[in-house]
């Protein structure tokens, strides 16, 4: 009887709508749970077991898989929360619970074909990976997928919404506390913002100042006695060469000016590549911060425009002309901000260019354009307006819960 190695693998997904935004349905956590066992055998010796590259790499695959569906039930139930939204605001309850039930039976469907995309995507790998390789090429796969779903239905603020004629205030005041909530983040982002800007600005000072340090010893140290007149980078390692040579001080004689060149070029990147990585992590880390920023950035204008669409809508309520006023500010400064943090990942982007090859081949004066470009731009200015007015679209929606007609 063959010996046999079993190896198994998991992909546990807790809720493979990752993004529920669908306001008017409630939709409950669909948890996918895929198992596979692979099972390799050998009839002389202890069989091999599958290696954890291989499995991990088979995993990868049913998890992709998932993912595809993730779009495919996200998009159907967009599409029909639109239907639905349509219905409720014109106080046809019954005919949006039947939408709902057109909705369950779709992504049931969806789900169970996903199954079947599951063990299809884990048995597609395991042949890709079975060419070359006899061990896989002979193991069995079995795979296992369960799924738990216990259907959509109509969400609380959706009968609200039918009762109110539109009016779903609720809601309103759960999209203004978004907005604070993403107001709160941003500020905080912009103190560090402010923390990230100083060091970028203090490591690269400290750079060019060791920079200029560093060549000026390597001049000396081929015996030039006088550093006067040096012109800036990437000249200066030619320029010191050509002196050398010119003076006769060379150490070793048979060196060359390229040679010389090289060779300072050589003692200033080890001189500077301590204090040019730690310019290079500060820049780093303020582009990556920007990034995010940007992202909560592009969060509040998605807030600000869901708010601005139900106060336009909202023909009844008190109110809802000053709330979109406030709106449209937001996202007017919104459109500032983003801008300013695009040029200044712009420069970031810039500067990581000029400053390859350890940042010699470039000249003080570029890289200082560069730090005095981030300087001038205004985003610790917007980010705090655009924070106040946050506040105040939150103030007036305070206001409104008892202001439906």
């Amino acid at each position: 009887m063959p010996n046999t190695a079993t190896v198994t693998g998991k992909v546990d997904i807790v809720d493979l709508i990752r993004d529920n935004r669908f306001p008017l349905l409630s939709v409950p956590a669909m948890r996918v749970t895929v198992t596979f066992e692979i099972t390799t055998t050998a009839t002389i010796g202890a069989a091999q077991p599958a290696p954890s590259a291989k499995v991990k790499r088979l995993e990868d695959a049913a998890r992709g898989e998932l993912n595809n569906y993730e779009q495919i039930i996200t998009k159907e139930c967009e599409k029909f929360s639109k239907q639905i939204e349509a219905l409720m605001n014109a106080g046809k309850v019954k005919e949006a619970q039947t939408v709902v039930s057109t909705v369950n039976a779709s992504v049931k469907n969806a789900l169970l074909s996903a199954q079947g995309a599951a063990e299809k995507a884990i048995e597609n790998a395991r042949k890709k990976e079975a060419q070359g390789d006899k061990l896989l090429a002979e193991a069995r796969v079995k795979t296992a997928v369960k799924v738990t779903f216990a259907g959509i239905s109509l969400a609380a603020s959706a009968l609200k919404l039918a009762a109110t004629s539109g009016a779903d205030v609720t809601s309103y005041l759960s999209i203004a506390k978004n907005l604070v909530s993403l107001g709160l983040e941003l500020k905080q982002q912009l103190k560090d913002e402010e923390a990230l800007r100083k060091d970028l600005k203090a490591g690269v000072d400290s750079y060019i100042a060791l920079r200029n340090t560093t060549v000026m010893q390597a001049a000396k140290a081929n015996g030039l006695e006088s550093t006067n007149g040096f012109p800036g980078f990437p000249q200066v390692f030619k320029y010191i060469a050509g002196q050398v040579i010119q003076t006769g001080k060379q150490l070793t004689k048979e060196k060359d000016a390229t040679q010389i060149a090289k060779d300072v070029l050589e003692f200033t990147k080890k001189g500077v590549m301590a204090q040019y990585n730690s310019a290079e992590n500060a820049r780093q880390m303020y582009r990556n911060h920007a990034a995010k920023m940007r992202h909560h950035v592009d969060a509040v204008s998605a807030q600000a425009d869901k708010l601005l669409a139900a106060m336009k809508s909202a023909t009844t309520l008190k109110e809802g002309v000053k709330v979109g006023a406030e709106c449209m500010q937001v996202k007017a400064v919104v459109t500032k901000l983003a801008g300013e943090l695009d040029q200044a990942t712009g420069f970031l982007n810039a500067m990581e260019t000029v400053m390859k090859g350890v940042g010699l081949e470039c000249d003080d004066r570029t890289l200082l354009q560069k730090l005095q470009a981030i300087n001038k731009t205004t985003i610790f200015t917007e980010g705090a307006s655009l924070v106040s007015n946050i506040y105040s679209v939150y103030s007036l929606l305070q206001n409104v819960q008892a202001a439906v007609a």
